[in-house]
């Protein structure tokens, strides 16, 4: 590499003063008096000449790994114009960069030193270069400085950097989206003489900002009790792999669910069960909640329950009860079973490797297509941007499911999808050969420009906001959404199809999207298919949720999705009756086979009043023996009852008669009195409990049937009963009430 280095100009063009200038390259120059001021003094000569030395700045031997510097040259030169690029830093005339690039090598140093510019910043460089070779014309001038300053308000500045740097975070920019042309074009009219952060800015906030809640959240962290967590391990399209980590709560006394990611992070290890908990006590110990973790909830990969086996923090691992409705679903009905092809069956399937030729045959009938006279595709296609609404964009956002499964995860959701056809029945060939229809339409209807536009512009044409998705097979609920949105589609479907002679599709295609073509029988299924799977569509959403307990809302729905698979409309149909009954098998066998994790379920319904009226009476009398035994097992801080906890159903009814009969006389001592005071009082249900008598957990499970009895009689079930139901009636449980809060912020999610 060549640099060239612009020297002061000679006093003298003799040869006795090119000789003192080759001397005076070895030379420091001379000192200056302020390099703060930055005025630089220099010889100069009347008629303007100057030097240009080119020196050679890298080269590496074949014999060694040495960089040898030299200068090459002197020459004359009677111009002042430099070959350097008008955006390149002057600090690059005396250094190279080196291998590392946060690195770089001081060509004027005889050791060669490596000096950092990390992020590409040169301030360390040049400082090196001023004070260690005093190179003076690198000292920036005072009025380059100057212009670079604003006028605002250093306060406001940094306000505007603070904001800017959160909406970077919020809307998920990129680092450098703030120095574009036509963002600080936008900027400087806006905000005149403000320059706002560089990508180099936002990437140090952002650690900064990560150290500051990471400290914030072990802070919060020391008030809570117990906490629950929530894991998922996934790969995406790139196949990088993340792993996060979710802690549920409860702060103080308050029954207020708090969910905050704990950790989210790239893991670059091997899925085994050994690196999961590995990373999983190492994360725990940073935030110092190893001791307070009571439950995980994960889905069933054989790698994510070792992991939480060999935790040995006594700590459940509960289902995730979305993910074992995933496998009912999808195993039951053979959504993703691969079927042995025929030669006519393999057209379907050779939808999937479309290729790019055929998409490009495609835009060569599009002008031709358009001008036919009898199919005008255009009309109606072309949309005014500023007329359109814009709550009616929102909706059509909202609506718009398809985009939902763009981002395809792989996760161990996929690992037990039963894809073999062996035993495979009859009502699971018809949803097989029904599944591999639909999904192969959607991609060749998303592939084809001209069936592109045809399809938009009849589903425009109709007002229909929806548009068609296919299914990914680590989401039951993506198959839900194809079949709701063909169903939706029907009409558009129907009329591509009729017009499909008239599209100028190759014969190929024309068979291929021929093969395709719906039945009134398909379309008689699809609709069963939806009847079945909407309640369990509409169960997942609720148990789903991260703002309430969800634990006994999804046994009451699990309970109501039982019911509804084994009993039958008079109406129903034979094939709506056979669906059910393939999703019962299964049903039982991911649920009711497993009595550990079902018996563990009952225990966290029965602190949800939706769940509580689910459960018979033989289940609450099992789960209360349970919690008798938990309440013996534990200590609790605050375990007798006090005057500034709310008394109990009973107790009001007590305290009431006292306070009556404390405004009144003191009546007279009957025999039965004395009889009392002789042999001390009786103690009997009923009577006002003594304030230092530690409360029993009998009690507080007597009051709580009452209570939860009486609430259910005015509140149907819904996701928020629990917390509806403990902040009203919360303090009046001593016991029961800390073991609520340890049972509540279990999630039945992952």
């Amino acid at each position: 590499m060549v640099h060239e280095i612009i020297l002061t100009p000679l006093t003298d063009s003799t040869n006795k003063r090119q000789s003192i200038n080759n001397n005076n390259i070895t030379d420091k120059p001379t000192q200056i008096n302020s390099l703060s001021s930055g005025a630089t003094t220099y010889d100069s000569d009347s008629d303007g000449e100057s030097v240009r030395i080119r020196e050679v700045a890298h080269e590496n031997s074949n014999n060694n790994n040495k960089t040898n510097f030299r200068f090459k040259e002197n020459f004359f030169s009677d111009t002042t114009n430099s070959t350097k690029p008008s955006n390149s830093s002057a600090v690059w005339q005396y250094a190279v960069r080196d291998d590392n690039p946060n690195y770089s090598i001081c060509c004027l140093c005889p050791d060669n030193k490596r000096i950092s510019t990390h992020n590409g910043s040169t301030t360390t460089l040049r400082k090196h270069l001023i004070l260690k070779h005093n190179k003076a014309d690198l000292v920036l001038s005072h009025i380059k400085r100057q212009r670079k300053k604003t006028l605002l308000n250093p306060i406001k500045k940094q306000e505007l950097h603070s904001m800017f740097v959160n909406c970077i975070i919020r809307d998920g920019r990129t680092f450098n989206d703030l120095e574009k042309a036509g963002m600080k074009k936008v900027l400087q009219l806006l905000i005149p003489d403000y320059e706002p952060p560089n990508r180099y800015v936002v990437a140090r906030q952002l650690k900064q900002l990560d150290v500051f809640h990471h400290k914030q959240l072990i802070e919060q962290l020391t008030s809570v009790d117990n906490i629950s967590l929530t894991m998922d391990l996934w790969s995406n399209r790139q196949m990088r792999c993340f792993l996060v980590i979710t802690g549920h709560y409860f702060i103080g006394n308050k029954f207020d669910l708090q969910s905050t990611v704990l950790s989210f992070c790239t893991f670059n290890k091997q899925h085994t069960g050994v690196e999961i908990s590995r990373t999983l006590q190492d994360k725990l110990k940073e935030l110092n909640i190893s001791q307070k973790v009571v439950a995980v909830t994960c889905d069933g990969g054989k790698n994510m329950i070792r992991a939480i086996d060999d935790l040995d923090l006594n700590v459940k691992r509960v289902w995730c009860i979305a993910h074992r409705l995933h496998l009912t679903i999808t195993n039951g009905f053979g959504l993703w079973i691969v079927k042995k092809q025929t030669d006519e069956e393999k057209l379907i399937e050779e939808n999937d490797n479309t290729n790019d030729q055929e998409d490009e045959e495609d835009v060569s009938y599009i002008e031709e297509f358009e001008n036919n006279n009898e199919m005008d595709i255009t009309g109606g296609l072309e949309l005014d941007d500023e007329s359109m609404d814009t709550n009616r964009a929102a909706e059509e956002e909202e609506e718009l499911i398809s985009d939902a499964v763009d981002d395809e995860i792989t996760d161990s959701w996929t690992e037990d999808v039963n894809e073999s056809d062996i035993d495979i029945g009859y009502a699971q060939e018809i949803i097989v050969c029904l599944m591999r229809k639909c999904r192969g339409l959607t991609s060749m209807i998303k592939r084809s420009t001209i069936i592109t536009m045809f399809f938009d512009k009849e589903r425009k044409a109709q007002n229909i906001k929806r548009n068609l998705c296919r299914d990914v097979k680590s989401r039951w609920n993506s198959s839900y959404s194809m079949i709701d949105s063909f169903l939706c589609l029907r009409e558009p479907i129907e009329k591509l199809f009729d017009y499909k002679h008239q599209l100028h599709l190759q014969p190929k295609q024309l068979t291929k999207l021929s093969s395709f073509e719906l039945s009134s029988n398909d379309w008689m299924t699809l609709s069963h298919l939806n009847l079945v799977l909407r309640p369990f569509f509409h169960a997942t959403k609720a148990m789903s949720g991260r703002r309430y307990p969800s634990m006994g809302i999804a046994f009451y729905l699990l309970t109501r999705l039982k019911y509804f698979l084994q009993h039958h409309d008079k109406k129903e149909g034979l094939i709506v009756k056979h669906f059910k009954q393939l999703l019962m098998e299964k049903f039982s066998y991911y649920f009711e086979n497993n009595d550990q994790q079902m018996s563990l379920l009952k225990v966290y319904a029965y602190f949800d009043p939706a769940g509580f009226v689910t459960l018979s009476d033989v289940e609450k009398r099992s789960v209360e023996q349970t919690i008798k035994i938990m309440a013996t097992d534990e200590t609790f801080p605050s375990t007798e009852a006090t005057t500034t906890s709310q008394p109990s159903f009973l107790t009001m009814i007590t305290n009431n008669t006292t306070n009556k009969s404390s405004l009144s006389e003191k009546p007279n001592i009957s025999a039965i009195d004395l009889f009392n005071d002789a042999i001390g009082d009786a103690t009997y249900e009923g009577s006002a409990p003594n304030k230092n008598k530690k409360a029993s957990i009998v009690d507080d499970i007597y009051n709580y049937r009452n209570c939860v009895t009486r609430f259910n009689l005015k509140h149907k079930p819904d996701v928020s009963s629990s917390i509806k139901f403990w902040q009203t009636f919360g303090l009046q449980f001593t016991i029961l009430g800390k073991i609520a809060q340890k049972m509540l912020i279990t999630p039945s999610t992952s």
